[in-house]
């Protein structure tokens, strides 16, 4: 039998049935007539008779049609049935209804004229506009798909979320009312689909309203594997679409001894698509009310936030004397703010304001837990061939209690921190070829201030400064000129020259620097040889290369006489052996006349492994050797560059292509090859497993009076089971022969629920933490909410938070 198929033209009023399709002709003339003489029984009595008929006479009201008087209705099934006495139209067999974005597909659909309703039964399906389908064996509903009855329903979400329920009732078009409803996102299971999913939400009553985007729950009970943990008499959450609407957020807790036990019940209020407020109060049983909030603003060429938190303390003495804790009221604002000002600059600022050092740890204010943060307002802007960024900075100590030096009763930690005011940097790289090479120019300007110095002295006796008292201000230009030649057989020749110029103005009270304005300057010429040897054979394809590097310039000047703020980081390896200078910034410069020579080698597989491998050293050839003259800081010390032939350097990198990659590198004594400083590293990923492994060694330092170090770490997830992993780490100290820290750990995760579980612990004498025993413990049920719990035996405190608003 030829599908039926019918149009619906729905009207505000009525609606038109008409026919859609015409007949196929390919069938016998009989069964042609039959289909014809169905429609023309379809218009009803009155068509038959000498009356005037119209189809609107059937009546198919939509409030659907008031929005969209076009709509139409469009229905194929293999069998169409009119019952003249009760006024309906059937359409029966393999039935597909599409109207105004909704489909709906069932084994037979009924349609009453009277009341205007739809009825359908057998393996119903209807697919919503927005994605949701709902399976349910029967379901009696308005012809505009607005209001209905459904048995025995189960509703799938765009997000994979799940509603099933014994009935649910439609209304007003965005309002689903589940009776003995069960809400999970969990996936049913494929062998045993009558199994509980892993959790789930049963209530008696599940109300979904599609404007408010909310779910409501009367008498719900949360339920792991079918056992019910927790219960509530009414509790909502947003649908699974929202992404931003007020209401209350997880609650958290917390204990400590100075804080007591407390309880935060954060609010989020989404005032406007692109500024919000959250406002979380916190009771605390032993210092009373803590309040925070959070203002965030979107605006078309930025966003900024502010955070402020405070509170009138009701035991400061719980707080050991004289110390930050020990005072009425604490508080703290924080803000950042990032803007475009048009495709090329843009500018922010990241602020921080305490009553005292330590408000935010012992508080956990957000952004203020760490020992230190920095307060900075910048400006940048980048283009094809040039960056530009100016800086200033604050660094804020939050340590309450500092270092005692040998030679000092304490020290005053904030004192010792510059205040940048500011730091310029810019690059600028020509657009047109000077004697065939490129042309480009970096510039920095530092100017900063610090009220003391920051020191120590070595058990040695010997002192060495990281930022020396006064206002230090500086800048420099680097103009540097490069070309690339090949030469015959492949070989690369790179000659280069560079000229770098500095203007110093120091005032200072330390008699380590005094006070004074200076000049510096220092033009180079070099030249950089390769030449790369290629062998392939079958499945390697292998380059070896010579490396040779030499570089002709006059000594480091004033070197005694100026402080090193940025260029103290000087470790020598394999990654600035043929570095122009090696050191890290501008206020020192490698002077002397300089060769680096070595070989690269690199060899690619079929398969897709690789090998890496580098080895070289450094020869002072002429003049003053820059790492052998001690600056404040004593930089280039212990570093293997001091003498005129150097420590040897090589690393050696091994990639399978198969997740598990392998780097090697040391510093070899230049006499005797024995190993001054390595790091090995491997790491592995394949799927859920993972690993690493790390050696650290560096031999003693006398003169710093650093003795020697190695340590070995290791950290690993193991996949036991589909969902289940184990996570463990572990940081040892070779040399006292005990462990520096370690953690052990379990983790659950699956398409509806994350679970993890971390013990960790650093030893005593490796923080200065009284101890360093940590429980963390995470949890999400997706689309519900995502929690933590953290227990810290270093304050005794318990917290949780949450990022979801379902409360």
């Amino acid at each position: 039998m030829t599908p039926v198929r019918w149009n619906i033209l729905a009207t505000p009023r009525r609606a038109s049935l008409r026919v859609a399709r015409q007949l196929s002709f390919a069938r016998a003339a009989a069964p042609v007539l039959v289909f014809v003489l169905a429609f023309v029984l379809a218009l009803g009595p009155a068509a038959l008779g000498p009356a005037p008929a119209r189809a609107q006479d059937l009546d198919l009201r939509s409030r659907a049609a008031s929005e969209d008087p076009d709509s139409r209705m469009l229905v194929e099934a293999d069998q169409l049935v009119y019952d003249f006495d009760e006024r309906t139209v059937s359409a029966v067999g393999n039935v597909e209804i599409f109207y105004n974005g909704y489909t709906l597909v069932a084994d037979r659909v009924t349609y009453r004229e009277p009341s205007g309703r739809l009825l359908a039964s057998g393996h119903v399906r209807m697919t919503e506009p927005d994605g949701n389908i709902v399976h349910a064996e029967d379901i009696d509903i308005t012809d505009d798909f607005g209001e209905g009855f459904i048995e025995s329903v189960n509703v799938e979400t765009t997000d994979r979320a799940r509603f099933a329920a014994n009935s649910a009732e439609r209304r007003e078009g965005n309002v689903t009312v589940f009776r003995q409803g069960v809400y999970t996102a969990c996936e049913p299971c494929k062998d045993n689909p009558e199994r509980p999913p892993l959790w789930q939400v049963k209530a008696s009553k599940i109300i979904h309203n599609k404007q408010e985007q909310t779910v409501y729950y009367r008498n719900a009970r949360l339920e792991f594997f079918g056992v019910p943990v927790a219960y509530s008499p009414y509790f909502f959450h947003p649908d699974p679409t929202v992404k931003r609407k007020s209401g209350f957020l997880t609650p958290s807790f917390r204990n400590s001894s100075v804080l007591g036990y407390g309880v935060t019940t954060p609010y989020f209020w989404n005032l406007a698509p692109n500024y919000d407020i959250t406002f979380s109060p916190t009771v605390l049983s032993k210092q009373g009310l803590l309040a925070e909030g959070e203002w965030r603003h979107r605006l078309m060429n930025g966003a900024y936030n502010v955070r402020l938190a405070g509170i009138f303390q009701l035991d400061p003495d719980a707080f050991e004397p004289d110390r930050s804790g020990d005072r009425d009221f604490r508080g703290s604002i924080t803000t950042s703010g990032a803007f475009a000002i048009n495709s090329q600059w843009s500018w922010g600022w990241n602020l921080v304001g305490t009553t005292d050092r330590t408000f935010g740890r012992e508080y956990k204010i957000k952004g203020l837990t760490e020992d230190d943060v920095v307060n900075t307002l910048y400006l940048n802007g980048f283009s094809e061939r040039n960056w530009f960024d100016l800086r200033g900075y604050a660094f804020r100590v939050q340590r309450e209690d500092p270092y005692v030096s040998p030679d000092k009763d304490g020290i005053d930690y904030q004192a010792e921190q510059a205040v940048v005011h500011p730091v310029l940097d810019h690059n600028y790289i020509f657009d047109h070829r000077i004697l065939g090479g490129e042309i480009s120019v970096n510039n920095n300007v530092t100017s900063l201030t610090r009220t003391d110095s920051d020191y120590l002295t070595t058990p040695t006796g010997i002192t060495y400064f990281a930022g020396v008292e006064g206002t230090f201000s500086r800048a420099s230009t680097d103009v540097t000129w490069q070309r690339n030649v090949i030469g015959p057989l492949g070989q690369v020749f790179t000659p280069f020259a560079y000229l770098k110029a500095d203007i110093y103005d120091v005032q200072s009270q330390d008699p380590q620097l005094g006070s004074g304005s200076y000049t510096r300057a220092m033009p180079a010429v070099g030249l950089e040889y390769r030449w790369p040897f290629l062998a392939t054979s079958r499945g390697i394809t292998q380059t070896i290369s010579p490396v040779a590097q030499i570089i002709a310039r006059p000594n480091e000047q004033h070197i005694e006489d100026l402080p090193n703020e940025d260029a103290q980081s000087l470790v020598f390896d394999d990654t600035i052996l043929f570095s122009r200078d090696k050191f890290s910034g501008y206020d020192r410069q490698e002077g002397g006349t300089r060769a680096n020579i070595g070989f690269t080698y690199q060899a690619l597989f079929s398969n897709g492994a690789s090998v890496d491998a580098m080895f070289g050293q450094s020869f002072q050839l002429a003049g003053t050797n820059s790492f052998a003259v001690r600056d404040a800081g004593l930089t280039g010390v212990g570093s293997g560059l001091e003498s005129d032939r150097s420590d040897y350097v090589g690393r050696v990198s091994l990639d399978t292509g198969q997740g598990l990659r392998m780097t090697a590198r040391g510093r070899f004594d230049k006499d005797d090859l024995s190993l001054d400083r390595a790091e090995a590293t491997a790491s592995y990923s394949n799927g859920r497993n993972s690993g690493s492994l790390t050696y650290l060694y560096r031999t003693e330092v006398p003169l710093l009076g650093l003795g020697e170090q190695e340590e070995i770490s290791a950290a690993t997830q193991v996949a036991v089971s589909r969902y289940w992993s184990v996570l463990g780490g572990i940081t040892f100290d070779i040399d006292k022969q005990a462990r520096v820290k370690h953690a052990l750990g379990l983790a659950y995760d699956d398409e509806c629920f994350n679970l993890s579980a971390v013990y960790s612990e650093t030893r005593d004498a490796y923080t200065d933490l009284v101890s360093g025993r940590q429980v963390f413990v995470r949890f999400n049920l997706r689309t519900l909410g995502e929690s933590q719990v953290s227990v810290d035996d270093a304050t005794s405190e318990t917290n949780s938070s949450s990022n979801q608003n379902w409360f």
